[in-house]
């Protein structure tokens, strides 16, 4: 009765290992074979043969397996946080580009990594190999070293100012925290900030600071290396197939309401 039951059980889980998209949850379906096969063939008199099985197919391929899948497995992202973006929530991402990138994880069948840096330090990261995509409010623009995408979500450029020194042209240096620290804490700074940053330093008191919208409109948009061409191909595709089912307007509403 066992026996016919493993039996049977053989193709089931074999069937289930072969569907799974995410590679982790595949890997498990064939270790759990290889020790289903394993009490098949103790059951079958066989317990070298068995002992063989649960050895090198449960232990060692799946430590192996486990081993190539570390990096290849996982879509890595780096990112400056970026309010109703990609931000931090508890211990929960959430935001308008973590749903997209999140979906298209799985789309790949990986599993969504986030490293948040501050933003001099995302196209570094980049450039260096250490991750696979850069998010986190990137303002489109052309830059010959990565692939842009699609802008996902309009935006535009505001330059705040209070004291000595000149606002840059784009962005500003540090953690967004410690910018929007130095706001509250009333100190003297200038940079220019993304509509998403900007609309997080207003519930501040900005009385003493001069503020500056830039005419242009812009837009956000995730940077890929040249180097992967193929990951950009694929995520280009994913927003317009996003874009054209409607489901990146619900995923903007649901974020930014």
């Amino acid at each position: 009765m066992v026996r016919t039951a493993l039996f049977l059980l053989l193709p089931i889980v074999a069937s289930i290992a072969l569907t799974q998209r995410r590679r982790v949850a595949a890997l498990i379906g064939m270790g759990l074979f290889s020790l289903v096969l394993s009490s098949v063939y103790v059951l079958q008199n066989a317990p070298d043969v068995a002992m063989t099985e649960a050895t090198i197919g449960a232990a060692l391929v799946t430590t192996i397996y486990v081993l190539a899948i570390r990096r290849t497995g996982r879509l890595i992202v780096v990112a400056d946080e970026a309010p109703r973006l990609l931000e931090r929530r508890g211990e929960r991402l959430v935001g308008l580009e973590y749903d997209i990138l999140n979906g298209f994880a799985r789309e790949l069948g990986l599993d969504l990594s986030v490293r948040f840096v501050p933003p001099q330090a995302v196209k570094e990261a980049l450039l260096a190999g250490e991750a696979d995509i850069a998010a986190g409010g990137i303002v489109r623009k052309s830059d010959p070293r990565f692939y842009a995408t699609r802008g996902h979500l309009k935006t535009a450029l505001v330059r705040i100012h209070r004291g000595t020194g000149s606002s840059p042209e784009e962005g500003y240096e540090g953690y967004f925290s410690d910018l929007l620290s130095s706001v509250k804490g009333g100190e003297d700074l200038a940079a220019t900030l993304d509509l998403s940053r900007f609309m997080e330093v207003m519930h501040n008191d900005l009385t003493d600071f001069k503020i500056e919208r830039l005419p242009e409109e812009r837009e956000y948009s995730f940077l890929v290396s040249r180097e992967r061409e193929d990951l950009y191909v694929k995520l280009e595709a994913y927003l317009n197939d996003l874009a054209s089912r409607g489901d990146l307007d619900e995923m903007i509403e649901r974020n930014l309401q």
